[in-house]
């Protein structure tokens, strides 16, 4: 706990994404001092840290998350609240747990908007034990669809898709840095 916050329910509420009825900056940046090395992190820099432009804020420390909305693809009245999984690309993820029941595929089903936010995707399959060891393969990504060939069994599986191309390693003289502490943006 950071001393910026006095109650753990204060931590909770610093949590929260971004307000919800407005658009651009949230206010102002939080705090930054100790708490930029602490177990909670510096609050975030308000501002387009979300692809819709929206400000975001909360702890980003190792014990926090970088969260963020997103407009919902096909329901205007609903938002998609997403978390950051760091990483060279902008990318989104999805997981779950199947089984094959009859010696030969089972089809997953992702949510019915991955493919209006989402591209490129790659699939892995793991398969849990249970007295065999069994191969699995898994067919490319369909409406939305996948599915999983192999011997009866159960499995986890993981989605990974591009939300869309970034400059990874820009020149310095090209961009402009925003942010404070150790947690900097483009």
């Amino acid at each position: 706990m950071s001393r910026y916050y006095g109650t753990y329910n204060q931590y909770l509420g610093a949590q929260r994404c971004c307000n919800l009825n407005s658009q651009g900056p949230v206010g102002p940046q939080g705090p930054v001092g100790p708490a930029a090395i602490g177990p909670v992190g510096n609050t975030g820099s308000d501002g387009p840290t979300g692809p819709t432009g929206r400000g975001c804020r909360g702890p980003t420390g190792p014990a926090g998350n970088k969260s963020f909305i997103i407009d919902h693809p096909t329901d205007k009245n609903k938002y998609l609240v997403h978390v950051c999984l760091e990483g060279p690309e902008a990318g989104v993820y999805y997981r779950g747990k199947g089984a094959i029941t009859n010696n030969e595929f089972t089809e997953i089903e992702l949510p019915y908007y991955v493919d209006k936010i989402s591209y490129d995707f790659t699939i892995q399959i793991t398969p849990i034990y249970g007295n065999k060891i069994v191969t699995l393969n898994s067919s490319e990504i369909e409406k939305n669809k996948f599915k999983v060939y192999g011997e009866s069994s159960k499995f986890y599986w993981i989605v990974y898709g591009k939300r869309h191309d970034i400059i990874v390693e820009p020149n310095k003289e090209n961009v402009h840095v925003k942010g404070d502490g150790p947690y900097l943006y483009i």
